[in-house]
């Protein structure tokens, strides 16, 4: 087989290969990335989430503590007003 053989096995190789191969390639790359932009935002979505879960709790926790407290706050008006003696 001659040098110039080669060369065009070479080229009709190659130029198949841009043609037939790589286009495959690009809508597999397309397809990653935007399997790649779903999980980040999914992932934006968990984080989001968990931030509201933890205002959530924080709210729930200062309502807990609110309610413990009111129970000695009323305590000691009902002392004050003669409701009750104070032990």
């Amino acid at each position: 087989m001659k040098e110039q053989d080669k060369r065009e096995i070479r080229q009709i190789f190659n130029e198949g290969f841009e043609q037939l191969i790589l286009p495959h390639f690009d809508n597999i790359y397309k397809r990653f990335d935007d399997i790649d932009k779903k999980f980040e935002k999914n992932e934006e979505d968990h984080i989001d989430l968990g931030n509201s879960i933890g205002r959530i709790e924080q709210k729930l926790d200062a309502e807990i503590t609110w309610r413990d407290d009111a129970s000695k706050r009323l305590k000691k008006v009902e002392v004050k007003l003669g409701f009750v003696k104070q032990t």
